[in-house]
C-alpha cells in the first residue's frame, strides 16, 4: 500500500507549473512547454492498419493490404523514441503518474472520429498491478478523458494469468504467451477502442480483439501513445 501512495504523492500539486521534459516554467501550456511540444517527433503519416510510417496519409501499407489486421483502425501519436520512451518508462516503472496525464492528452489531440462507445485500457494482472501500484494504460486513459468526453470501461477486460514479460519475446512467442491470459465480460458494445502505452508486435491487441469479436463487438480499434520503430 505504501508504493501506490508514494506514486500518487509524486503526481501532486508540487509538480504543476513545470514542463515534464525540461522542468522549465510552462504556465501558458500545462505539463509541456511550447518549445518541448514543438520538438515532439510525432507521426504525421502512417498506415491506419499497423501505424507503420508512410509518405502519404490515409493509405494502407502493402503488408496490411495483403494481411489485414483483425482490428479496423490503429491510431498512435509517435514512434517509441525519445522523449516519448522516457515519458513511458518513467510512468511505467517509476510511478510518474503525471506523465500518463500528459500522454493521454497528447493522444487525444491526435485521435479522429468516429468515437467508440467505450475505451478499454489493456489490463494488468492483479499481482503486477499491486507491485507497480498502477496500470499505465489506465493513467493514460485519465489524461485522455480530460480532453475527450469518452467513456472508459475498466471492468470489461481482465487479465487472469500472470504471463512473463513480453519484452524479449518474438512475435510467435508473444502469441503463445498470451493464450488464456485474458477474459472479456458480457458486452453490449458494438464499437470499442483498446488503449495501451506502446504497440510492438500487436500480439496483445490481436488476442483481445479476437475475444471481443467473440462477444459480439463489431468494430475494434487500437489506440496507443507509441509504435515501436521495428515491427
Amino acid at each position: 500500500m505504501i508504493r501506490p501512495l508514494l506514486t500518487r504523492l509524486q503526481s501532486g500539486p508540487l509538480w504543476w507549473g513545470q514542463c515534464l521534459l525540461c522542468r522549465q516554467d510552462c504556465h501558458e501550456a500545462p505539463l509541456l512547454c511550447r518549445h518541448c511540444r514543438a520538438d515532439l517527433p510525432v507521426l504525421d503519416h502512417y498506415c491506419p492498419g499497423c501505424a507503420r510510417a508512410l509518405p502519404l496519409a490515409g493509405v494502407r501499407c502493402g503488408h496490411c493490404q495483403r494481411r489485414p489486421p483483425p482490428w479496423q483502425r490503429m491510431q498512435v501519436v509517435a514512434p517509441f523514441a525519445p522523449p516519448f520512451s522516457r515519458l513511458v518508462h518513467d510512468l511505467k516503472y517509476h510511478g510518474r503518474l503525471l506523465n500518463g496525464r500528459l500522454l493521454g492528452q497528447l493522444l487525444a489531440e491526435r485521435l479522429a472520429p468516429p468515437w467508440p462507445e467505450a475505451v478499454l485500457p489493456v489490463p494488468l494482472h492483479w499481482w503486477r498491478r499491486l507491485r507497480r501500484g498502477h496500470n499505465q494504460a489506465e493513467e493514460i486513459a485519465r489524461g485522455l478523458q480530460q480532453t475527450l468526453p469518452l467513456k472508459v470501461d475498466r471492468r470489461l477486460l481482465r487479465r487472469i494469468r500472470a504471463t512473463p514479460s513480453q519484452t524479449r519475446l518474438s512475435r510467435a512467442e508473444r502469441r503463445r504467451n498470451l493464450t488464456g491470459a485474458f477474459v472479456v465480460g458480457a458486452s453490449r458494445y458494438r464499437h470499442v477502442a483498446l488503449l495501451d502505452d506502446v504497440i510492438t508486435t500487436g500480439a496483445t491487441m490481436t488476442e483481445l480483439t479476437r475475444l471481443l469479436r467473440a462477444r459480439g463487438v463489431e468494430w475494434v480499434e487500437v489506440w496507443a501513445v507509441c509504435r515501436t520503430l521495428e515491427h
